[in-house]
């Protein structure tokens, strides 16, 4: 039973629909309020489905809110025609209409907490749910009586125990007759699989809740372990590789949610991650969001694809003794030997005469190959991996190319071309030199 004196001083919106549970819950919560410390509210939801009904729900939730002197916010919207707009279920448009506005009133500072009416039967059905729907172990573990500004003080009661509470302090409540209806999922589980499964075994709902916890329990261990295989790098994270694949998916789940992916992936997102341990290094997964995963030496790397902003300058301009200054390097070409102390990257000399005269500085292209320094023609990817470059940089390396074959005479600050070193026939030698900006 969540310990509500933990809440002194603290304020508790109670999302109240004017049903049993949550009227039950403001009547509960509201009760405690001098004893416990904390401030209540209430907000009402008003999804815009049933009519006259749904407006008599509003008007008794106000009416209740002002004989117990409960300070009431009332947020409006037709779900409808928000589900037919975003092309979703009724059921998520709902969800999502209320959870929008629970954290405006967060946002607004108008409240800590917002207490929800679930019970022990509503955890059971949510279980029941995902189980059915797949689900991992992860999702398995059902909610939580505290999860960050969301409270459920009626997680450990049964639909019951709400309704013998409602019964002795002799409240009124409404019936919502959508909850009857066998369209929503829900609604057959609780009103038909439950029930039946109940009368197969006893106690199958008591036991599902048992098994959430337990579920809990086990999958916070295996998210304890799984943090030593991961990192955090400059431009993300790196999940380790690993055969344990428990613990190799959870640290990924972890580089994700530190990237923004919330929600959107799915159970073959986290397969495509486990599988590319297997795959060629420089090997790219798309994942939600704009994340990419790549494959490098010491394991699966996260990282945000960005959008370098070249503010009206080329990403390609005919190679030249002026240089390249775009993005995040400059490249500055010379006549005369400079002072190799003062560049973070290596020098590199060419052969001005072996550079064909429609070379460009540009950036990596798909294709491009490179004759390396010693012999050995490659993909540019290839040459890459052999020299261990980071993946996060490899797109914004400068390069001098032939314009049309994809032929690339020199990685800038990295190596050259075997086709343009330097030799002792040689007349001009250039000095290339790659200048990170800070």
């Amino acid at each position: 039973m969540l310990d509500l004196s933990k809440f002194k001083d603290k304020r508790i919106c109670v999302a109240t629909s004017g049903g049993v549970d949550s009227t039950a819950l403001l009547h509960y919560l509201k009760s405690r309020e001098k004893e416990c410390g904390y401030a209540v509210c209430a907000v009402h939801c008003e999804h815009g489905i049933r009519g006259e009904e749904s407006i008599s729900d509003a008007k008794f939730v106000e009416r209740i809110c002002k004989e117990w002197d409960v300070p009431l916010y009332t947020f409006f919207e037709d779900c409808p025609a928000r589900a037919r707009q975003k092309k979703m279920s009724l059921e998520t448009a709902a969800r999502d209409f209320r959870y929008e506005s629970f954290a405006a009133l967060i946002s607004e500072n108008k409240t800590d907490f917002i207490a929800l009416a679930h019970h022990k039967n509503d955890e059971a059905e949510t279980v029941l749910f995902r189980l059915s729907r797949g689900s991992s172990l992860s999702g398995a573990r059902g909610m939580s009586e505290m999860n960050g500004s969301f409270l459920r003080p009626f997680l450990s009661w049964s639909r019951l125990e709400i309704e013998e509470y409602a019964a002795k302090n002799g409240l009124s409540y409404c019936v919502d007759q959508t909850n009857y209806e066998m369209d929503a999922t829900r609604n057959k589980l609780r009103l038909n699989v439950l029930p039946a499964l109940e009368k197969a075994v006893e106690g199958a709902a008591e036991n599902l809740v048992k098994f959430a916890a337990r579920a809990a329990e086990d999958d916070e261990l295996l998210y304890e372990y799984s943090r030593s295989l991961l990192s955090q790098e400059k431009d993300g994270f790196l999940v380790a590789f690993c055969e344990k694949k428990p613990l190799f998916t959870r640290a990924c789940l972890l580089a994700m949610k530190a990237l923004g992916i919330e929600k959107d992936y799915t159970a073959a997102h986290l397969d495509g991650v486990f599988a590319l341990q297997h795959s060629e290094r420089g090997s790219v997964l798309c994942l939600p969001q704009g994340v990419l995963a790549e494959k490098t030496q010491k394991g699966i790397l996260f990282y945000r694809k960005t959008q370098e902003i070249f503010e009206e300058k080329p990403q390609e301009k005919p190679f030249d003794e002026k240089g390249f200054d775009v993005g995040r390097y400059e490249v500055k070409v010379f006549l005369q030997e400079p002072v190799l102390e003062q560049f973070e990257y290596p020098v590199l000399k060419v052969d001005e005469e072996k550079l064909p005269e429609n070379c460009v500085f540009r950036f990596r292209q798909e294709g491009d190959e490179i004759e390396r320094f010693g012999g050995g023609r490659k993909s540019l990817k290839k040459f890459f991996n052999e020299k261990k470059t980071p993946v996060q940089e490899r797109a914004y390396l400068p390069l001098i190319a032939e314009k049309d074959s994809g032929e690339v005479y020199v990685v800038c600050g990295i190596e050259l071309s075997e086709k343009v070193k330097v030799t002792v026939d040689t007349k001009q030698t250039l000095y290339i030199a790659l200048i990170k900006k800070d």
